[in-house]
């Protein structure tokens, strides 16, 4: 089991340059720590402003590590270029020494689609034009990509540090997306909303479809976790502030009726609680049952890969989130290590 550390995009105490500090070193306490990766997810149009560079600012927070993966959960890839985004994370790979990962996702809110002047109809057709045209740019040869919304001649140089292709990670939840993730990813990694059960029954979808293609795909989890001294201490000074963005979720329809039945009833703010909300879609507590319910969640899902968002822009603060880092790898990464370090459960 691989983890990796999901940032927060903005801070509601902290500017932003303050932000961006803070996950510097959060980032580098991660590193030490034994998370695989980090990760930036991109949103636009936020209230108050927020990150919205997740490859910049990943390159930038990168600096100063030693093994730490830089990755993205996820952009919306219909909004990118795909020869500028596939230059970027060539570029990223060498800044690193080949620790670029590509996270990618279909898109959804039509106002980001409006704001890029791009048509919201065509993003299965602009992501699958991205990803030839990302894996052709990063072949170190000319190419001649011709797809359905465009076509792509040149040489794109130099191709990603070592030669190595970057990992590419995917995140989806419809048929479409599934059955392209299961095609064409490397991991494919579940949104934060749906439940444990849920995940199982789609990453089930992703391996059948991948075996039809003659190929494996890495099964992901994008989780809202903490660690404390008990559950209780966690649902005290962390609980609410990961309700406080899962509230926002549910505000713009992102838990759906065909996952999460209970959607149509919930009629209020007091309707949508932390006993609804949090089983199978949180890992809070101690490290003994982090542990025991990671091992169960891989047992039920046959998850390879945990992308765990620690910090919520409400909170916990930066030094809690320091120590909650550091406790979380020597209380949950060191002992699901084997003897040839690599984490499993």
């Amino acid at each position: 089991m691989r983890f990796g550390l999901v940032c927060p995009i903005q801070d509601v105490e902290s500017p932003l340059d303050v932000l961006l500090d803070q996950l510097r070193a959060e980032v580098r306490a991660a590193d030490e720590a034994g998370f695989d990766a980090f990760f930036l997810p991109e949103f636009h149009q936020t209230r108050g402003g927020g990150i919205v560079s997740p490859l910049l600012t990943g390159a930038a927070l990168a600096e100063g590590t030693r093994r730490i993966r830089v990755g993205q959960a996820v952009v919306p890839a219909p909004l990118h270029h795909p020869v500028r985004l596939a230059e970027d994370v060539a570029m990223t790979s060498w800044l690193t020494r080949g620790r670029a990962m590509l996270g990618v996702g279909v898109g959804h809110l039509p106002a980001d689609f409006r704001l890029y002047g791009v048509d919201r109809d065509a993003r299965f057709d602009l992501l699958r034009d991205l990803l030839d045209v990302v894996d052709a740019a990063w072949s170190g040869e000319p190419f001649d990509v011709t797809g359905r919304t465009g076509r792509w001649q040149g040489h794109v140089t130099p191709a990603p540090y070592g030669g190595r292709r970057p990992e590419v990670i995917m995140g989806s939840h419809g048929p479409r997306g599934l059955a392209l993730a299961a095609r064409r990813a490397d991991l494919w990694l579940s949104d934060p909303q749906r439940h444990v059960d849920v995940v199982a029954q789609l990453a089930a979808t992703v391996r059948a479809e991948a075996a039809r293609a003659g190929r494996e795909v890495g099964i992901g989890m994008f989780r809202d976790a903490w660690i404390g001294e008990s559950r209780a201490a966690c649902e005290k000074v962390w609980l609410p502030h990961a309700m406080a963005v899962h509230r926002l979720y549910f505000n713009v329809g992102v838990y759906l009726p065909e996952f999460e039945p209970w959607v149509r009833d919930v009629g209020s703010r007091a309707d949508f609680t932390p006993q609804l909300v949090a089983p199978g879609r949180f890992l809070y507590g101690t490290g003994e049952e982090l542990r025991a319910e990671i091992t169960d969640w891989r047992a039920r899902t046959g998850a390879d890969y945990l992308a765990l968002r620690m910090r919520q822009p409400g909170g916990p603060g930066h030094e809690a989130t320091l120590e909650a880092i550091a406790r979380f790898g020597a209380e949950v990464i060191g002992p699901l290590q084997d003897r040839t370090g690599k984490a499993t459960t």
